[in-house]
């Protein structure tokens, strides 16, 4: 069957789209993928989601697939659900070109959505950034969108956590006092956010203040905080993030503590686990499990 034939019944909202079909659009040409971006305004606003998100489980299940081309003709889609799911889409693209792209829809897209995937994705350039792989201009145009949505009073404060968790990344003066005064704020959601920074930051530093909100009456909170001390790695976190494990209530803490556990590494953590293991519930030992694998490869990567 040709490209056009599939196009068609690609396109037809009555019939869900099949695997052969979906499974069609990777590793698009250019003239096929300049066909797929005409016919592609003419789909309902419905069907685009439908095909852009099973691409996405696709994905998951085959990294052999690439849509790339769909994804990128899907960001400048008309409705924010579609493009925000195509920035989900690109997530392990790492092509320069996406760099302005994701600034623009960052600072200028007029559905929130979209701005917060926005400035999640921009958050994996960002430590490409910081790892030297950026030229100085995209270097500079992450780090200048981020910090301007970060301070941006007007913006909705889960764009702008999103945007200060994402700056975390990047080392510096400016983003370490953008972090305490959005770690300052009122807006419990901004605190979240800034937490996130300080693990990504990976600065020692900010290890009092992740202790401290691991004591967070709020699940949330606490989620962020353990993730955090987890990057951070430092050893005076294990046995907080252990009583987490074993006590808290809220089960998605538990597990981030015991990732965490595992990302810290060393003979103080592997007890900790083990304690979990003799201490928590069942439910836990597969997590326990992965992280004991994650512990070992960090002490000895020569070991799996």
């Amino acid at each position: 069957m040709s490209f056009e034939s599939d196009l068609d019944d690609l396109s037809d909202a009555s019939k869900r789209p099949s695997a052969r079909l979906l499974a069609g659009l990777s590793h698009l040409d250019t003239d096929d993928a300049a066909r797929l971006a005409d016919a592609w305004p003419a789909m309902t606003a419905e069907r685009r989601f439908v095909i852009v998100s099973e691409l996405i489980d696709l994905t998951e299940d085959n990294v052999d697939l690439n849509f790339d081309a769909v994804f990128k003709t899907a960001l400048t889609d008309e409705w924010g659900e579609v493009r925000a799911a195509a920035i989900r889409g690109l997530s392990e693209y790492e092509g320069r070109d996406l760099i302005r792209q994701l600034v623009d829809l960052l600072r200028n897209d007029p559905d929130t959505g979209v701005r917060r995937e926005g400035a999640i994705a921009l958050g994996r350039f960002a430590v490409a950034a910081e790892l030297g792989y950026l030229d100085e201009g995209d270097a500079a145009a992450v780090r200048a969108s981020l910090i301007d949505s970060a301070e941006d009073v007007e913006e909705d404060e889960r764009v702008r956590a999103r945007a200060i968790e994402a700056l975390g990344a990047l080392s510096g003066e400016e983003t370490d006092n953008l972090i305490e005064s959005i770690y300052e704020e009122e807006s419990f959601w901004l605190k979240v956010g800034a937490v996130d920074a300080m693990g990504r930051s990976c600065n020692e530093a900010w290890l009092p203040f992740v202790l401290s909100e691991l004591e967070s009456r709020a699940p949330e909170m606490r989620h962020a905080a353990a993730f955090a001390a987890g990057e951070i790695g430092d050893e005076e976190a294990v046995a907080p993030l252990g009583q987490l494990a074993i006590e808290d209530p809220d089960r998605e803490v538990q597990l981030a503590a015991i990732h965490a556990l595992g990302e810290i590494g060393g003979n103080r953590a592997r007890v900790a686990l083990q304690g979990v293991l003799f201490q928590g519930d069942d439910d836990l030992r597969d997590a326990v499990a992965e992280a004991m694998g994650e512990l070992a490869f960090h002490d000895d990567p020569l070991s799996l």
